[in-house]
């Protein structure tokens, strides 16, 4: 449900009164019953909460929205601002989610947005859903992707301040997201993909004279896994590269930060992005945008990046199941 001081119980509510959801998934909610109940009395009035204690029992009928219920919410939690209550609320919620898809409970997890000082506040010290579910897996190998139209973006560095990135890029990393994006976008994608990769500097680093890291991390990155047979070029400068004409010859782009890479997936997508994280022994998609504390309960939210994640997590889904042995990874 993500944290219920944003816009997460909106734009469910809303996702399952347009009925998307239910054509494409049987989707039960992770989250709090009380909230999604004032939600709906708001944004669904033809809908019902249905609460099961176990996954197992839901039933995925007509109107109702499937609630495994933790009552985890105070009574009168702020609305609009972060609080310790609403990112320990989220997090209980994607741990619970977690352990549902690891004990093959359910086939995907799609989550929606907690706020980053809210969890801090409730005492995870981590930047994101990403490092948290890595970490929960015990998953060494993984990256952020954006997903849009027709635009995918991995991250090399994610949530990472931006005069800490440069230090951050280093051969061994790029190789490995190569590799990480390689693997993934074969399994689910194409058996052939092919892949650019941005550079760090203005220029690529114009010969050095904007820095070095292209020719002593991010080109040595890319030969290595050519030789693999990875189809991978680059690095490209990223202003060029972000070009419609550009990109769409490629199954995806690996970018060095994060606006670098977010920004033009969220301006291609419009509103439609998908978040996925690559390399968790679990599939998991969420929301391309944030909590929106702004406008919070004032009926403004669009669900529409929802939606798309969880049909992109059904489709996900059904691809697995068509392979034997299915690993996500």
């Amino acid at each position: 449900m993500g944290d219920p001081a944003g816009i997460g119980p909106e734009i469910i509510v809303k996702a399952f009164r347009d009925g998307e959801i239910s054509r494409c998934s049987q989707s039960l909610v992770v989250g709090d019953a009380a909230v999604l109940g004032k939600a709906v009395a708001r944004y669904g009035a033809a809908l019902r909460i249905h609460v099961v204690r176990d996954a197992r029992r839901a039933r995925f009928d007509g109107d109702a929205i499937e609630v495994l219920d933790l009552q985890n919410v105070p009574e009168n939690f702020p609305v609009g601002q972060a609080a310790a209550a609403g990112g320990k609320a989220a997090m209980e919620y994607v741990r619970m989610a977690a352990d549902l898809a690891l004990q093959d409970q359910v086939d995907a997890v799609t989550t929606a947005p907690i706020n980053k000082k809210g969890i801090h506040l409730a005492g995870f010290a981590y930047p994101g859903h990403t490092e948290f579910l890595a970490e929960y897996t015990q998953t060494r190998d993984f990256a952020l992707m954006m997903a849009g139209r027709r635009l995918r973006v991995v991250l090399a560095t994610n949530h990472v301040a931006l005069k800490k990135v440069a230090e951050a890029i280093d051969k061994d990393l790029v190789a490995r997201i190569i590799r990480l994006t390689h693997r993934w976008l074969s399994r689910f994608v194409t058996p052939s993909p092919t892949i650019a990769v941005t550079g760090v500097n203005p220029h690529c680093g114009e010969d050095g004279i904007f820095g070095e890291e292209e020719t002593t991390a991010i080109a040595p990155a890319i030969a290595e896994t050519q030789a693999e047979g990875i189809q991978v070029t680059g690095p490209y400068p990223a202003d060029s590269l972000f070009l419609e004409t550009r990109y769409e010859g490629y199954d995806a782009v690996i970018a060095m930060y994060h606006d670098q890479g977010l920004i033009p997936v969220k301006m291609e997508s419009m509103g439609h992005a998908v978040n996925l994280t690559l390399g968790l022994p679990i599939i998991r998609t969420s929301v391309d945008h944030g909590t929106a504390y702004g406008i919070a309960g004032k009926g403004l939210a669009s669900p529409e990046s929802l939606i798309e994640a969880v049909k992109t997590a059904a489709s996900l889904c059904r691809r697995c199941r068509e392979i034997s042995p299915c690993k996500t990874h």
